[in-house]
């Protein structure tokens, strides 16, 4: 072999390879473009991300989703764009004719799909029945399921709450839900906003009343709130019906009757204070066996933090349109009240 035969077959071989490296190349460029670039087709997608997905599932359901052509792909242009650790949860409208790069970077702006939403409003007082009613009537929602739902002892025990229901815990407030929204989990946000907003203070207040529970609490703030009309007085007209308790008198609330009843009505007759149901605190001592309606924030606070007059253990309606109370500390005088009430024409 001559010197130039000998330098004449490296090059014969190191070209083969480069030709080789060349076409690697342009395969892995080419694979990068495709990859790189929309599925095509200008499909519309309504695109899901969940709670608790990282990037390695988002890239992967976008793949499953016609959205991207490579997951792998999408992935490493994630971490190329710094946006991985900030995709954000909610429902996107997505094409196939957007690039990879374009599609995490909607994700990670959070720019959801704007969901169909109805608002209801709650009013202190409502039994069960009429919360129901109204969340039916104001979200387009199935009455009988909610009401299944919200008597289902199981999933009452769920929620934290000591009833049998959710009678007294659907905590009046006007609410804004998605329609999407199952309905379990828009009982559940209602109970769990009453629970936020005087769980802390009640459950601290126990100590300094006599009642032995949150539950107890609720059934004696939901009286109040049917025999209250005025802010001012709720304090006062706890007070008295904790004082009743404590003495072991029989709180006597006709609100309580009323439930019994099944009905409100404008005038109690006597034979309905007789009425055998455990809910007449007129013949039964001590709380009924559940609230009686769902108590706002201030009948609440009010059973918590009742007013400091001690004595007082009666109250009548003045009658009039004021919604205020006679208060009297012995029977002779709440018969006073009383017959003033009625010689005024109350």
């Amino acid at each position: 072999m001559t010197a130039a035969e000998g330098r004449r077959r490296p090059s014969r071989v190191l070209l083969p390879i480069a030709a080789g490296l060349m076409l690697l190349l342009l395969l892995f460029l080419a694979a990068l473009w495709w990859c790189g670039s929309s599925p095509g087709g200008d499909r519309e997608v309504l695109f899901e991300v969940l709670h608790g997905w990282g990037g390695r599932q988002v890239a992967s359901a976008l793949e499953d989703s016609g959205l991207v052509r490579c997951s792998l792909y999408t992935l490493w242009r994630g971490q190329r764009l710094g946006v991985l650790d900030h995709l954000q949860a909610g429902t996107y409208l997505l094409s196939s004719s957007m690039s990879p790069d374009s599609i995490l970077l909607i994700i990670a702006s959070g720019r959801v799909v704007p969901v169909p939403t109805h608002w209801v409003t709650l009013p202190e007082g409502l039994m069960l029945e009429g919360s129901i009613e109204r969340l039916a009537s104001s979200l387009e929602r199935d009455p009988a399921i909610l009401d299944s739902i919200a008597r289902d002892a199981d999933f009452v025990g769920t929620l934290g709450v000591g009833g049998r229901d959710l009678e007294g815990y659907l905590f009046p407030e006007t609410y804004e839900f998605a329609d999407s929204l199952p309905h379990g989990a828009v009982l559940s946000r209602i109970v769990e906003a009453g629970l936020s907003a005087w769980g802390g203070a009640v459950d601290s207040a126990l100590a300094a009343i006599p009642l032995g529970s949150r539950q107890e609490l609720i059934v004696l703030a939901s009286i109040v709130e049917r025999e209250a009309r005025v802010d001012s007085e709720r304090p006062r007209i706890a007070r008295v019906f904790l004082n009743r308790l404590e003495r072991g008198l029989r709180l006597e609330s006709c609100a309580t009757v009323q439930y019994a009843l099944g009905e409100t009505r404008e005038r109690l007759l006597y034979s309905d204070l007789r009425l055998d149901h455990p809910y007449n605190t007129y013949l039964h001592a001590g709380l009924p066996p559940g609230p009686i309606c769902s108590p706002g924030l201030a009948s609440i606070l009010a059973v918590a933090f009742p007013d400091t007059i001690r004595g007082e253990l009666y109250f009548v309606s003045r009658g009039d349109s004021s919604g205020l109370h006679l208060f009297a500390t012995t029977l002779a005088e709440h018969r006073r009240n009383v017959r003033a009430v009625r010689d005024g024409g109350g």
